[in-house]
């Protein structure tokens, strides 16, 4: 009897590389960031994994929830997605799958698939399909961008449906 077995190398390096694992990994995550002594954005993951290198990243396989606080640290908005990467350097955070953001103060909540955030310029913005519900319309787009916490929004490729009060 002969048995014989082949590898592919290229896959084999793909798997033992070390810059495939993890340098951190840590499970139930809550991190709390402040400006001048006030709390502006609580983050919760399921898992974090953090990788260096060149252009060292974080990311949250599991799934993502961020809120963001007003100057009185009343939750302003709130972001959750399927799944997080950060950017370290660059300061960009992309989530993707699910994405929901919603601003409290406004009644208004964002869904699409996928919305980056340049913390740098304090903007988010997405390509994708968007869908912006309040209490007085719906609105859908095919790009969209806004501030960090959802107040000023611009959507590109607009339609929707809105709500008209007949007059008696």
């Amino acid at each position: 009897m002969l048995v014989s077995c082949a590898n592919d190398l290229e896959k084999i390096r793909e798997l033992t590389a070390l810059d495939s694992l993890p340098d951190i990994s840590i499970k139930n995550i809550k991190v709390k960031q402040s400006e001048f002594g006030n709390i502006t954005l609580e983050l919760t993951a399921p898992k974090l994994s953090t990788y260096q290198g060149k252009d060292p990243y974080t990311e949250f396989p599991e799934g993502i929830k961020i809120i963001f606080f007003d100057s009185l640290m009343a939750p302003k908005s709130e972001l959750t997605a399927k799944y997080g990467i950060s950017w370290n350097n660059r300061k960009i955070m992309e989530a993707k799958g699910d994405v929901v953001l919603k601003n409290f103060t406004r009644k208004a909540q964002l869904n699409t698939e996928h919305l980056t955030w340049d913390e740098n310029k304090r903007r988010m913005f997405t390509e994708q399909f968007v869908r912006i519900t309040t209490p007085e319309k719906i609105i859908t787009g095919r790009s969209m961008e806004s501030d960090e916490v959802f107040d000023n929004w611009v959507i590109r490729n607009v339609s929707g449906t809105f709500y008209v009060k007949e007059s008696q």
